[in-house]
């Protein structure tokens, strides 16, 4: 069974006499409605038949319904839970010269926000549900939407401020990949400095147009 009953069949959990029911209780009870509360509403009674049909073909072992940590033990550890989620945590190189940089704070929470795909650009604004008359960019003429990617990298004014830099812009590339591929390209100790202070400069062009 790929499904947790607690969420496939809510109507059902509401009436179980017992919220901490486990599934080898159902399969080895030989009536199942001895575990809710009657009478049940027609839609409990249709998930019923339905989570039946799966503990038929539900098969139960002695190792069924027992919790293990990621690390195969019974037993919880902190740092053992410290140390497997951090060894798997990929930062992109970017955020570390971010921090590293010779920059004003401000510049640097900015681009923070650019990192974090939390800069309030039209399309992060519609995923939030915020009703606008138009999400597309304004610096474009070919409508658009404006996504951080498109106004910091593909839009055409974006691309010609690169270009005046003599820096070329990967038409597939995202942020933290067009930094990489940035630094590579300016070859210079204080690359960073640059990249953002020119997002700055495409942002307030933005919103110059837009206020």
């Amino acid at each position: 069974m790929n499904k947790v009953p607690m969420h496939s069949f809510p109507e059902l959990f509401s009436f179980v006499k017992s919220k901490t029911t486990i599934l080898a209780a159902g399969k080895e009870c030989e009536n199942l409605l001895d575990l809710f509360h009657l009478p049940l509403s027609q839609q409990a009674f249709h998930q019923l038949t339905i989570l039946d049909s799966d503990l038929q073909q539900l098969a139960v072992n002695e190792n069924s319904d027992q919790w293990t940590c990621i690390w195969n033990s019974k037993s919880f550890s902190v740092a053992k839970a410290y140390k497997h989620l951090s060894r798997h945590n990929i930062i992109p190189p970017s955020f570390r010269w971010l921090w590293h940089s010779s920059i004003q704070n401000k510049h640097k929470v900015f681009f923070w926000l650019i990192l974090k795909d939390r800069l309030s650009t039209r399309e992060l604004l519609k995923r939030k549900n915020m009703e606008l008359q138009d999400y597309n960019c304004v610096l474009c003429i070919n409508p658009m939407e404006e996504s951080l990617n498109h106004l910091l990298l593909h839009c055409p004014f974006a691309i010609s401020c690169w270009n005046w830099l003599q820096i070329q812009v990967n038409p597939d590339s995202n942020v933290p990949q067009a930094m990489e591929s940035f630094k590579a390209q300016l070859q210079v100790p204080f690359f960073m400095e640059i990249i953002i202070l020119m997002c700055w400069t495409i942002w307030k062009a933005r919103n110059g147009l837009i206020f």
